[in-house]
Order: structure tokens, then C-alpha cells, then sequence
């Protein structure tokens, strides 16, 4: 009798840590999901400084509000190369999940028609061409950051 007690205990503290556990698995926040557009873009000119000049002045801050409004937006940013392929042009958003970058996509360019007028000079879409989308789950970094 004694042992079938102690079995029945030791049951129901696995079954007790097990459902905890679960618990606090179904509690963790799934991982961030990272955007990359590819663009290839004639640079030549000082067509590249007139895309980094409306990126800074007028995508930015865009951004910059939609990530402080907590649209599920962590981040936003641009990379260029040095040397690699013939996309040239990185755009990148880190969020939540991808209806968050959908839908954060989608306001910010409602916002910049708002501002900026729909049929205003556009540095960027002069410059750049054909592109390329993909949406990743980031996993395990480095940094200490999961960006």
C-alpha cells in the first residue's frame, strides 16, 4: 500500500510539472518574424543618395511612429552592399507575426501618399526596379537580442 502511495505521489508531481510546463509553453510569445524585400536599383548618378535622402527624411519616421504606436512593428530598416548580387536594395521589417508587417506595409504608404502627395518625386521608385519578397521566422542569435 505504502508503495502504490508513493507511486500515485510521484504521478501527480510529474503530472503537475508536466502541465506547467505546457502552460508556460502555450504563454510564450511565438518568435519574431523578419520581412526582406530585394530590390535591383541603378544607383549611378546620385540616384543612391536621393534613395537614402527620402529613406532618412521621409520613410523613417513613418516607421518611427508605427513602431512607437505598438502596431507589433520592432523595426525597420534598409541594407545596401558592397559586393554581392544585383540586388542591391534591402528593405527589412521585424514584427510580431506577418499580419502585423502586412497590415504596418499597408499604413505606411498610406501615410506617405498623405504627406507626400501619391504623384510626388520619388527617389526610390526611380531607381529601383524589380524585386523580391520573403517573410522568416528568426531564430536563435548571438546578440542577446532577438532582433
Amino acid at each position: 500500500m505504502r508503495k502504490m502511495l508513493l507511486l500515485l505521489a510521484a504521478l501527480m508531481v510529474v503530472g503537475v510539472t508536466s502541465t506547467a510546463w505546457a502552460q508556460e509553453m502555450e504563454e510564450e510569445e511565438a518568435p519574431a518574424v523578419l520581412r526582406l524585400s530585394w530590390f535591383m536599383c541603378d544607383f549611378s548618378g546620385g540616384a543612391g543618395d536621393a534613395v537614402e535622402e527620402q529613406a532618412e527624411t521621409q520613410v523613417m519616421p513613418i516607421w518611427k511612429e508605427l513602431i512607437a504606436e505598438g502596431t507589433g512593428i520592432q523595426n525597420h530598416g534598409y541594407i545596401y552592399h558592397w559586393w554581392a548580387d544585383e540586388w542591391n536594395l534591402g528593405i527589412y521589417t521585424i514584427g510580431k507575426d506577418i499580419p502585423a508587417i502586412l497590415a504596418a506595409v499597408g499604413e505606411a504608404g498610406d501615410r506617405a501618399d498623405e504627406r507626400y502627395g501619391e504623384d510626388g518625386p520619388d527617389a526610390f521608385g526611380d531607381a529601383c526596379g524589380p524585386h523580391k519578397d520573403g517573410f522568416y521566422t528568426l531564430g536563435p542569435s548571438a546578440g542577446g537580442d532577438e532582433e
